[in-house]
């Protein structure tokens, strides 16, 4: 260990130990780009009017399709053939669709029989399952 601290004692400290090469930076820029291999210059293509507008269409299909699927789903079964159902008895009681103010004052129900109604007609439109987790379940 003592002859490695004893070598390093002989070197002289006031020079520089370090020498750049005359003229290095001088040429230092066209040293490199030379070295650097030749980059191939692309041309970009052009972009079709229809592949700037594709995202836009896929994204209309999507909501046209949402609201398809939608509606589809809201629907309940049995409610446009209750309507149909509805007008024909109204027709065939009073003979016309001017009557049906007549009608329905002179139908006489009770109490119960309407609360029964009312029932039915709720469990069809889901409402009870609408209330149940609108109050129950949040």
């Amino acid at each position: 260990m003592d002859t490695k601290i004893n070598k390093l004692e002989e070197i002289d400290k006031t020079k520089n130990p370090f020498k750049v090469p005359e003229n290095y930076f001088a040429q230092f820029n066209q040293e490199i780009m030379n070295r650097l291999p030749e980059k191939e210059i692309v041309v970009p293509e052009p972009v079709s009017m229809w592949d700037r507008a594709k995202p836009w269409v896929y994204l209309a299909a999507m909501f046209v399709g949402l609201y398809i699927t939608i509606d589809f789903l809201m629907k309940t079964p049995g409610n446009d053939n209750m309507a149909e159902n509805q007008i024909a008895s109204q027709q065939t009681l009073s003979g016309s669709y001017e009557n049906t103010d007549n009608y329905w004052s002179t139908v006489q129900i009770t109490e119960e029989e309407f609360y029964q109604y009312l029932e039915e007609q709720l469990v069809d439109d889901s409402y009870f399952d609408y209330m149940y987790h609108q109050y129950y379940l949040n």
